[in-house]
C-alpha cells in the first residue's frame, strides 16, 4: 500500500479549467471535456476520453488544475470529416479528423486528441501524444 503517492510534475503540461455545473473533478481522477474546451467534468465511463488528471478536487463552477495526458497543444488544420472536442484524431490527406478505435485490419496511429469541434478548414488544439496503435490480424 502507497502511503504518499509519489509526484513529479516539472515536465508535465498543467492547465486550469472549470469544473462544469452539475460536475465534479476529484484529485488523481480522470477529467474529460464538457460542454466548451475550458470546462470538464470527472470521467465515468470506460469510452470516456480524459484529457488529463486532477491534481485538486473541484465542484461544479470551481477551478481545476489538470496534468494534460500529451506532449503539448499545437495547432492543427480539421480535414472533411471534421472533429469532435475530446475524441482521438488521426489524418487524413487535408488534416485531422475522428479516428475510430478498436476493430478492423489495419494499424490506426492516433496522432493526438482534440480539445476543440471543428469543422473542415479549422485550425484546432491538439493535445499531441495519445498514440493509439490497434491491429487486428
Amino acid at each position: 500500500m502507497a502511503t504518499r503517492a509519489h509526484e513529479l510534475l516539472d515536465k508535465c503540461i498543467l492547465e486550469y479549467y472549470t469544473v462544469v455545473t452539475g460536475g465534479s473533478a476529484t484529485v488523481g481522477y480522470g477529467v474529460k471535456l464538457d460542454t466548451t474546451d475550458k470546462q470538464v467534468t470527472i470521467t465515468a465511463a470506460v469510452g470516456d476520453n480524459a484529457i488529463g488528471i486532477a491534481l485538486n478536487t473541484a465542484a461544479a463552477l470551481a477551478a481545476v488544475r489538470v496534468a494534460l495526458l500529451g506532449q503539448g497543444i499545437c495547432k492543427a488544420a480539421v480535414g472533411t470529416a471534421g472533429v469532435t472536442m475530446g475524441g482521438p484524431v488521426t489524418y487524413a490527406s487535408d488534416g485531422v479528423v475522428d479516428a475510430t478505435v478498436g476493430g478492423g485490419t489495419t494499424k490506426l496511429v492516433c496522432y493526438g486528441q482534440a480539445q476543440q469541434t471543428g469543422v473542415v478548414g479549422d485550425l484546432i488544439g491538439l493535445n499531441l501524444g495519445m498514440a493509439c496503435f490497434t491491429v487486428t490480424t
